[in-house]
């Protein structure tokens, strides 16, 4: 059976997983900003956002939680 190396990959994965959290702690305060100041389309920006950064965090844990399932991590 070959050896099979992870490499990065997991480093990657966390590390973008805690970025993305990260950005997603701030995020509602960017969308208060912009509603404070009546700017509908950065609310909007920032909402669209949020949801796209919503679907890649979930994406990340369900391939990190699957990894570490199957004894891959």
């Amino acid at each position: 059976m070959p050896e099979r190396t992870l490499g990065d990959n997991p480093y990657n994965v966390v590390h973008q997983l805690t970025k993305t959290l990260e950005f997603l702690s701030r995020v509602d305060k960017y969308i208060e900003d912009a509603a404070k100041t009546n700017n509908a389309k950065f609310e909007e920006m920032w909402k669209i956002i949020k949801t796209d950064r919503e679907k890649h965090a979930s994406l990340l844990k369900e391939f990190l939680v699957t990894e570490m399932k199957e004894n891959r991590f």
